[in-house]
């Protein structure tokens, strides 16, 4: 059972991180998982994460299906599961510490380059999408936070807010159900406290992908980008710090 100042501290921070989900379809892990790391072990938090990942990206999935665009899905989803079986063999054969380093770097300087006042995206072509695909199934599988690359991609595809967070929301969906069976495979979900944790942790994510919910449907698309380029800054700099310490 998870001591009370654990609680006192993971619900919050589950409330927060699944807000952000909420609003722009992913960046929970990359938010929770620098804060749960003063109070619980990356060995815990890591699957645990990968669970109440896939409670929400189901859960949100469900009630989005409506705008998501399914050409869209369907190039992306087969890379993702390339990605995911090269992301494995990765995590389980050569370190990472490098690898994290230059990824934290390169977001940081795409979501500052896209924060900057006037700056457009170019639309790319559908053929990008395998290796969108195949580079955030990678990351997913090594580091549980691939949701900036289909992000990346989709911004780049799409128009609308709405249809941006959806899809990303499905393509997580196939991508969080991954993370788990590589933690099932592993052994890591057996752990009766772990998954008492994650129980205690439903509650707070329910209300934070409600408040996420509510304030995206307020946005317009410039709104909508500065937020996304802002997790995307916190993303890449909680990379960083990952890597250093």
């Amino acid at each position: 059972m998870p001591e009370l100042l654990t609680l006192l501290l993971t619900e919050p921070v589950i409330v927060l991180s699944y807000t952000v989900f909420g609003m722009v379809g992913f960046g929970s892990t990359l938010v929770a998982a620098p804060l749960l790391a003063h109070v619980l072990p990356v060995t815990t938090i890591v699957p645990s994460l990968a669970l109440t990942d896939m409670v929400a990206s189901w859960s949100n999935g469900w009630r989005l299906s409506q705008h998501v665009v399914w050409k869209e899905l369907r190039r992306l989803v087969p890379a993702l599961f390339v990605g995911s079986a090269l992301g494995a063999w990765i995590l389980f054969s050569l370190p990472v510490q490098l690898l994290m380093t230059l990824l934290g770097l390169f977001v940081v300087l795409y979501s500052l380059n896209g924060l900057r006042p006037g700056r457009t995206l170019s639309p790319i072509t559908a053929r990008w999408a395998w290796w969108y695909g195949v580079a955030g199934g990678t990351l997913s599988a090594l580091f549980g936070s691939g949701g900036w690359v289909y992000s990346m991609y989709l911004l780049r595809r799409l128009n609308e807010p709405q249809e941006i967070r959806a899809t990303q929301t499905a393509v997580l969906m196939f991508s969080s159900l991954i993370r788990v069976l590589l933690f099932v495979v592993a052994g890591r979900l057996l752990d009766l406290d772990l998954m008492v944790l994650v129980l205690l942790m439903l509650p707070a994510l329910a209300l934070g992908l409600y408040l996420g919910h509510r304030i995206s449907v307020k946005l317009n698309r410039t709104r909508f980008m500065q937020v996304l380029y802002g997790v995307l800054l916190l993303s890449g700099s909680s990379l960083l710090l990952r890597s250093l310490l």
